[in-house]
């Protein structure tokens, strides 16, 4: 049985749950190891039912173990009839992840049973990293750090943004990714004053601003980096921003501990670049948790209360966005030890001049 499901029955009596349906695949994938895209799961104290469709009808004897597996001949919420679950008062679902169309048809096909609306339980029990977790976090994040120093000679005028984003993705896998957590961000100029903008078509210019945001993923655990370069020779100003942002990224990761709450860590971050006159121009949370999920707990940003605590692996990634010049962001992955943030990312930083 693994660790995360001892650990959610654990937490069912706190939320008085009797068993909680399992719908977001990222929590599949935590709690059972199941690699498909196509599966939910109900777990009890004393019972585990694992349900998948019959793509997966050999792969699934595979990966999961300790659940009673059971292969969908129609649809996966009718196969929890024929699994003949127990009647139980209080089932918890998981908000975020059940259509109002499946919760519907719960609520037809078991009457009996309260359907209770949870939001993370799962997530709060994934957020606190075991050592093999954060050893493949930290191989995903120096897969980025090779392809970044590999791609600096290709960063250049002339070259389109997505030529560049591609570069990306075929040479992460190359290193040994399993895929792209997210499509790779590639922002030039002006562009790169937005804040998650996508690649595109834009051809990079002598005097850019080109931002990086990339990760890799091994062993479904994710990293998630963002550099910024300039091509050709910065202005004063892109010196000043770029150092600005740096600073706040080092100030937030030297500060910060387990036992504060996201929002505290972010107004360290937040409160620097306001110094520096840059407040008005940091228009996102500083950072984010790291695991199966690309973005999630703990939230880090100025309204989080979420807590920091020993064995989360964390994103932190100040920015800073002028749109008649573009943006500068920077981004490593921590993970929160006893006594510091420990960087998982620990190459250059460094804005430099390519190209």
């Amino acid at each position: 049985m693994r660790q995360g499901i001892e650990k959610l029955r654990e937490r069912l009596q706190h939320f008085q749950l009797e068993a909680l349906l399992v719908t977001s695949l990222a929590n599949i994938r935590y709690l059972f190891g199941f690699t498909g895209s196509s599966a939910i799961a109900y777990v009890a104290p004393d019972l585990c039912f694992f349900v998948t469709d019959r793509r997966y009808r050999h792969q699934v004897k595979s990966e999961v173990q300790g659940a009673e597996i059971f292969v969908a001949v129609q649809d996966l919420y009718g196969e929890l009839k024929r699994a003949k679950l127990r009647a139980r008062t209080r089932v918890g679902v998981e908000a975020q992840y059940i259509s109002l169309k499946n919760f519907a048809h719960l609520r037809k096909t078991f009457p009996d049973v309260k359907w209770i609306a949870t939001e993370r339980i799962v997530e709060r029990i994934a957020s606190v990293k075991t050592p093999d977790e954060i050893a493949y976090i930290k191989k995903a994040a120096e897969i980025c750090g090779r392809v970044y120093l590999d791609l600096l000679p290709l960063v250049k005028a002339g070259v389109r943004e997505l030529e560049l984003s591609a570069e990306i993705s075929y040479r992460t896998r190359r290193a040994g990714s399993e895929r792209d957590p997210f499509e790779p961000i590639v922002a030039s100029g002006q562009r790169s004053a937005l804040p998650h903008g996508i690649s595109s078509p834009k051809v990079i210019e002598l005097g850019d601003f080109v931002i990086l945001d990339f990760g890799a993923v091994v062993n479904g655990y994710a990293a998630d980096i963002t550099r910024t370069v300039v091509v050709g020779e910065p202005t004063a100003k892109q010196k000043e921003m770029a150092s600005v942002v740096g600073e706040s990224l080092q100030l937030a990761a030297a500060a910060g501990k387990a036992g504060m709450i996201g929002k505290q860590l972010d107004g360290i971050a937040r409160e620097y670049l306001a110094q520096q006159g840059y407040g008005d121009f940091f228009q996102h949370s500083l950072g984010h948790g790291l695991g199966i999920e690309v973005h999630g707990l703990p939230r880090i940003g100025d309204l989080s209360e979420d807590p920091l605590e020993i064995g989360n692996v964390v994103a932190l990634e100040p920015g800073v966005y002028l749109p008649e010049l573009g943006g500068v962001r920077v981004e490593d992955d921590f993970v929160i030890t006893a006594g510091r943030f420990k960087n998982l990312s620990p190459f250059s930083r460094e804005v430099i001049s390519v190209g």
